[in-house]
Order: structure tokens, then sequence, then C-alpha cells
């Protein structure tokens, strides 16, 4: 980002195990990429049952005590990372809003969110906060598995349409992240059984050559994601949200969460 020193990584805090996992993921990034991590707590403002009725908390008071909290998720941080710059912020503003508006102003560079995925019925009906913001804001959001505790970052897949002419802008907002963590990358098209239906205005197959894209073939999207996974030690796989593509339906936000709710491994979905 222009004009900044350092990039900013922003992590939800719920105080839950997601997304203590999600915050030393973030943290390891940051000591990659010498970012600073920023903590995002929303809360609630309270409201005191008493015999007299309800009262309110005065409302700096209440945001001073939950910052304490968080200040506690700060300290606890900073004893396994000492060198970590780590920022703390809370709200009672929505949270897609508060990001939304963060990203907008161009104030953080990365979400980082924690992925808790309960019952098959749950995950499908609520969905979750980072997967329905992965589509909205102007930057990466990265979803972490609650069981992905084996951090690492060495090899990346991104994924790309083969069929559509590959823009620059959009491939160099996946590779400035995999350079600032020292990771390789691959850009892969899954060609599905049917691809067939959807009707294309050009042919840009000599202009894509450049990208070095390896093509593979798969009944689904999905399935064919968890076969590269599978065979090539992946760390991190990277979606893009297109609504102007004319293969949108792979990449919308419906598939980010199917993607995401099965990935054993870190998701980033970036927004074009």
């Amino acid at each position: 980002m222009k004009g900044k020193s350092k990039k900013k990584i922003l992590v939800g805090i719920d105080y839950t195990k997601s997304s203590e996992n999600a915050l030393n993921y973030a943290l390891m990034l940051a000591e990659r990429s010498k970012a600073t991590v920023v903590l995002l707590h929303v809360f609630e403002f309270p409201v005191m049952h008493t015999n007299s009725g309800l009262y309110v908390l005065d409302y700096k008071v209440a945001k001073k005590i939950d910052l304490r909290k968080l200040d506690h998720v700060k300290e606890k941080a900073l004893k396994k990372y000492p060198n970590a710059t780590i920022e703390t912020i809370n709200t009672t503003d929505s949270i897609k809003d508060f990001i939304k508006d963060l990203a907008k102003k161009k104030e953080i560079d990365y979400v980082v969110l924690g992925l808790e995925t309960k019952s098959a019925i749950s995950k499908y009906i609520y969905g979750s906060t980072g997967l329905s913001l992965s589509s909205k804001i102007d930057c990466p959001v990265i979803i972490v598995p609650e069981k992905y505790k084996n951090h690492e970052l060495v090899h990346a897949l991104i994924t790309v349409d083969n069929k559509e002419s590959i823009k620059k802008h959009i491939i160099e907002k996946a590779t400035e992240f995999t350079h600032a963590h020292k990771m390789n990358h691959q850009l892969v098209h899954v060609k599905t059984e049917d691809e067939f239906l959807v009707v294309y205005e050009k042919n840009p197959k000599k202009e894509n050559e450049k990208w070095h894209v390896k093509t593979i073939e798969s009944p689904t999207f999905e399935k064919g994601i968890a076969k590269y996974v599978k065979d090539n030690k992946t760390d991190l796989v990277v979606l893009f949200s297109h609504s102007h593509s004319a293969f949108y339906n792979f990449f919308n936000e419906t598939n980010t969460k199917q993607i995401a709710f099965q990935s054993k491994i870190p998701v980033m979905s970036i927004h074009d």
C-alpha cells in the first residue's frame, strides 16, 4: 500500500479458540512481513437490571472495561511474539460495516478471521462473518480453520479462470501477498464437466500463456481444489470474487463458503 511503512493485518477477536488460532496465524504473517497486527473486538453495550428497572452503563466506562480484556489478549500474544507490533480497537458497531469502512479508508491491508465449523446444518444455515465479508470488502480476507494449527507459509494455490483474459492487477493482489511472505505459488484453472455451458466472447489462450497456468480436470471446482491440495503440499488457497466475470458462479461468495468449510488449510478471498 502506497504511503505506508508497515502493512496492517486486522484480526477479529471474540475470545473463542477459533479467533485465538486466527490471531496466531496473523502473528506469523506479521513476523514474516514486518506488519502491524490490529485486534478488533465488537462488544455489546451493557444494560443492567435492577430492582427499580433498567439502566445503561456509561458507554466510555463500558468501552474501557472491554478494552482491558482485549489488552489481556494482546499481552498474551506479546509473550509468544515479543517483537510484534500490536494495536487494539473495540467498537459496538457492526463488524461488517466497521471492517468495510477501515478497508475503504485503506487503514488495513488484510483481514484474518477464524472459522468455527460446528454442525453440518448450522454451517450452511448461518454461515460465518468471515465468509460473508470475503466478497464485499476492498482488501483480502483470510479464513483460518479452527483445527489448522500447523501454521506454515510455503506454497499457495491461486485459482484462475483460464477461459477469460487474466487481468494483471487481480493476480498482483495475490502475488503481492506471496512475495511479502516468501511463498511460492501456482496459478491453477479447474476445468469442470459443465464448463461447456459457459459462452465466451473471445479466446484468451495466447494472452494467458505468459502466466503459466496449470489446468486440472475435475467434476466440480471444489473437488478440483481439494485434489490439488492433496497432491501438492499447499498452505493457502486463493480465490477471487469478481461479479463481472462470465465464470462468476465458480468464484462467488457461495463457492467461497463451500471451499472454506471443506478446507483444512486457510482460504484467502480477494474481491475485485
